[in-house]
């Protein structure tokens, strides 16, 4: 046999890499039975970032421009291109289906005519872990018909097995299913993703899935045979500092958001976010953290959340879906679907829920609630407070344990609150209700009906009374 290729290493020059002449070929058709999740799996996700999303950004970051991404059909595979349309990288991607599960052969092969370019890299679509450090060496790799990405690991599980000649020639990969005894004690295994050169595969996956005509099933991992007799294969052994790539279970899953999150906080520690205890925070993969923010311990930032400079989150706050403007201050409270200004201060065990928008140095007192607000600048908004679809002007001051009675049994109502108002104490605003600019309610009204412009609303249902500044002209007439 001859020898095996030359295998370029990582430190090539950029020009030598030949990125714009490959095209990945995502396989995410697979349902993930052993996860025991109503999730496929290519869509489940870790770290707020789908399993097969992770590959993506992943081979986008080692220099792969285009993908192919094979789905299957119905509901489970509108769920995997849900979750990828959602969470965009820089890669160019398409998608085609995988009409019946008949294995990684029939998935490459269904993805044929969306590959134009001379080299095919074929991955794994649940390896959550897998880096561009690993991806490159095997887009490097010189003067092969087939490369594969191997790795020594001390729980290789149920992973496929590499098989080598007596000179450490790559001689196969046989499946964990279809390994012997002696075979599966080999720690030498296959990562799940091949490089191939184009006018070699797709000859080689037809007579591959022509030999599995009756059995049904057939693997990519068919087409290396052609290219090991021949002498033109490869292996490239990556790192694996991280444990195992893929994910099987739910205790894989774990394992594997164990490590993610190590990876996510490392880099934002490198950016310049001050993270006081880094095992004691959860941020998922897609949130943007600016440099001088501080996150306190127990801190959970979710989705596409954005954190601006100079904000800090105090210990056991939960952000989701948000943005904290610049030099925010939220203490143990809950934000999710919703906007921060610049400077918005936030007390301990408030609730800011979906669709808030809260002006720059605004402050929220503790146990308030806020659902559907839009808050102007400087608007105070004291403590056991609840705040429900409403509009509130500049400058206002809302009194502690004040409400806006927004549901009235069958629909919901807009409460309008003018620009440098004060609502007194436990008001409650029965909506649809508006109080004017720099109108005043009593602590305890009841506020059924407008209050105009300067004017004020006490009682219970309130009644309108005599703005301050006309009560001060009356008592001056002699």
């Amino acid at each position: 046999m001859e020898s095996e290729p030359r295998l370029s290493s990582d430190d090539d020059p950029p020009e030598s890499k030949p990125h714009s002449q490959i095209t990945a070929v995502v396989l995410a058709a697979g349902d993930g039975k052993r996860l025991g999740s109503n999730t496929p799996k290519p869509a489940y996700p870790i770290c707020g970032r789908a399993m097969s999303a992770h590959v993506l950004h992943a081979l986008s970051d080692a220099g792969v421009s285009r993908a192919v991404v094979v789905i299957a059909t119905g509901a489970r595979g509108g769920a995997v291109r849900d979750a990828l349309d959602s969470d965009p990288s820089a890669i160019e991607l398409s998608y085609v289906v995988q009409p019946e599960p008949r294995g990684t052969a029939d998935a490459v092969m269904v993805a044929r005519d969306d590959v134009l370019t001379s080299q095919v890299l074929v991955v794994n679509g649940d390896l959550p872990l897998i880096t561009p450090a690993q991806i490159r060496p095997v887009l490097l790799a010189e003067d092969a018909d087939a490369v594969i990405a191997t790795a020594h690991v001390d729980d290789p599980s149920r992973m496929g097995r590499v098989l080598r000649g007596e000179c450490g020639s790559l001689r196969g990969i046989v499946e964990w299913g279809d390994a012997s005894e002696s075979e599966r004690r080999i720690c030498e295994v296959n990562l799940g993703f091949y490089r191939f050169r184009s006018e070699f595969l797709w000859p080689e996956l037809e007579r591959v899935l022509a030999g599995a005509a009756d059995s049904g099933e057939a693997y990519v991992t068919g087409v290396l045979e052609s290219a090991v007799s021949q002498g033109r294969a490869g292996a490239v052994e990556v790192g694996m500092d991280d444990g195992r790539l893929n994910v099987e279970t739910a205790t894989d899953v774990a394992d594997a958001a164990a490590v993610l999150r190590r990876r996510i906080v490392r880099r934002h520690l490198e950016a310049g976010v001050h993270i006081r205890d880094r095992d004691a925070v959860w941020i998922d993969a897609q949130v943007a953290i600016a440099a001088g923010a501080a996150i306190e311990p127990g801190v959970h930032i979710r989705g596409h959340s954005e954190v601006e400079a100079n904000a800090r989150l105090g210990p056991n706050t939960v952000v989701e879906d948000s943005v904290i403007g610049e030099g925010c201050v939220v203490e143990s409270c809950t934000i999710k679907g919703s906007t921060l200004g610049k400077e918005v201060e936030i007390g301990p065990y408030s609730t800011i829920r979906p669709g808030c928008v809260i002006g720059s140095r605004s402050h929220i007192g503790t146990h308030a609630e806020l659902k559907q607000a839009h808050v102007g600048a400087g608007v105070q908004i004291g403590h056991f407070s609840y705040m429900g679809d409403v509009e509130i002007g500049p400058r206002t001051n809302v009194g502690a344990g004040a409400i806006t009675c927004n549901f009235d049994g069958d629909a919901k109502h807009q409460t309008v609150i003018g620009e440098a108002a004060f609502i007194g104490s436990d008001t409650m605003l029965v909506a649809p209700v508006r109080v004017g600019d720099r109108a005043r309610t009593g602590a305890g009204s009841v506020v059924t009906r407008d209050v105009p412009d300067d004017g004020n609303a006490v009682g219970h249902p309130a009644r309108l009374t005599p703005a301050r500044a006309e009560r001060r002209g009356s008592e001056r007439q002699p």
